[in-house]
């Protein structure tokens, strides 16, 4: 099992009872809920899935002042809940139906579970602070290495930066693939010198590329294995578990200083090489990161990690 480091949990201890379930919730052909409610049936532990998209949607009926909360015609009350907005039925099928939908089922069932308080859940506090930007100033004022970064959209400006050879672009929402910034300024569309929205464009770094699990105070790390700029558009790309001790002990704390700084409980961190130094520099942190894959190497030390946190 990894090691762990802990940082203050705010959530109270939840003991599961049948009376009390987790609720588990999110898309019907997310892998990474439906391997986390394998894992919750392998360890006995009493589960309530909420599960919507393409295979079809449950009868939910919230009474905000009753304050009851009704699935397929049952009253529950979980004790503690996970999530995931369902981003895969929409891939599958565009239709602005589709992605209201996904919304719809997420802003109901996560103001559900942030509107009680008893509830045991990750990330409670975190909520409103997914901005990217913020959150690459912040890494750095928690003391983590960053890679030199601009956001502009400004291509002119970009057409004369100095080491642009050596720099990569990417969307600051996120959702999209990174790029080379040549290509970038290549395939942009401009008016006046300018593109329609900003970017980030930073120093590109090198493999070795990890991915840090922080869940609940325990950290979990893992070797991505890709040749390619952006793993996720790599269909070789795999993972393995790394010991968490041959993680620099200041990166580990740094991140946990991050991550109460932000108030998560669950995230996953990316790093990637310095070409210079050789030191690990933070990327980006998702609050909502896919994990079946890490799963699969790692004896479900991620869905674990998740459990051990809602039952306390």
């Amino acid at each position: 099992m990894p090691s762990t480091t802990e940082v203050p949990r705010s959530a109270a201890t939840f003991s599961p009872r049948a009376d009390r379930p987790i609720l588990i919730g999110g898309g019907d052909i997310d892998h990474s809920i439906l391997s986390l409610l394998r894992r919750a049936r392998e360890r006995e532990l009493p589960v309530i899935e909420l599960l919507v998209g393409a295979t079809g949607n449950p009868a939910l009926t919230w009474d905000v002042e009753a304050d009851t909360l009704v699935l397929n015609g049952q009253e529950i009350r979980p004790g503690a809940g996970f999530l995931r907005y369902d981003v895969f039925t929409a891939m599958a099928d565009p239709r602005p139906s589709v992605s209201f939908r996904a919304s719809a089922w997420h802003i109901t069932a996560h103001g559900w579970m942030l509107a009680h308080d008893d509830l045991r859940m990750l990330n409670r506090g975190y909520t409103g602070q997914s901005n990217k930007p913020f959150m690459l100033r912040t890494a750095a004022e928690c003391g983590l290495a960053i890679p030199r970064t601009i956001i502009t959209n400004d291509m002119e400006m970009l057409d004369g930066l100095q080491g642009a050879d050596d720099m990569i672009a990417k969307p600051v929402p996120g959702g999209g693939y990174t790029k080379l910034l040549a290509d970038l300024l290549a395939d942009t569309p401009r008016k006046d010198g300018r593109s329609a929205a900003p970017a980030f464009v930073q120093r590109r770094m090198v493999v070795p590329e990890v991915r840090i699990y922080g869940v609940g105070g325990r950290f979990i790390p893992f070797h991505v294995i890709s040749d390619q700029l952006d793993y996720r558009a790599d269909e070789n790309s795999r993972v393995e578990l790394m010991p968490l001790e041959s993680i620099d002990p200041g990166t580990v704390a740094a991140l946990a200083r991050l991550m109460e700084r932000l108030q998560m409980e669950y995230g996953a961190a990316d790093f990637r090489t310095h070409p210079d130094t050789g030191e690990l520099v933070f990327l980006e942190i998702n609050s909502g990161p896919m994990f079946v894959g890490f799963d699969a190497v790692s004896n479900n030390a991620v869905s674990d990690a998740i459990l051990d946190y809602l039952i306390g």
